[in-house]
């Protein structure tokens, strides 16, 4: 982490509250590759949600997300909904696990929801979503 990316996060402590939480939440030490890389992933994802949900040119547009917590979230509503997922993403992959779902079943869930949030990080940021720091310009929005 550079000094310039330090200092962004420093400047947002509920971000940093919100990565070391999910990152504890559900024992990461349990976790295995996949897991983590979805709840690494998702932490990225909570991140420009919190940061699109406090700009007024940005509205929250993933249909279920939508539905959770409204076109424009609180940061409580971001947060919640963030750390719901996490614990609701690992308490399914665990059980996957722990009832002895055939693995390609797991995998199917695995793969399945890394690509979807990858899409929902890597569609924020084209959008001009940011995580930390200030999102890009959005045509024709003058609010602010």
């Amino acid at each position: 982490m550079t000094t310039s990316q330090f200092l962004i996060l420093a400047k947002r402590p509920k971000a940093l509250v919100l990565l070391g939480v999910l990152s504890l939440l559900g024992g990461c030490q349990s976790m295995d590759n996949q897991e983590l890389a979805w709840q690494a992933i998702h932490a990225i994802d909570v991140a420009q949600t919190l940061n699109a949900a406090q700009d007024p040119c940005y509205e929250e547009d993933a249909w279920l997300t939508k539905r959770l917590i409204g076109a424009q979230p609180s940061d409580g509503e971001v947060l919640a909904w963030g750390v719901g997922t996490a614990v609701f993403h690992a308490w399914i992959s665990n059980g996957l696990e722990a009832r002895g779902a055939p693995v390609w079943v797991q995998r199917v869930w695995e793969l399945g929801t890394l690509g979807h949030t990858s899409y929902a990080v890597g569609n924020n940021h084209h959008i001009g979503v940011r995580p930390f720091g200030s999102n890009q310009p959005v045509r024709n929005c003058f609010a602010g």
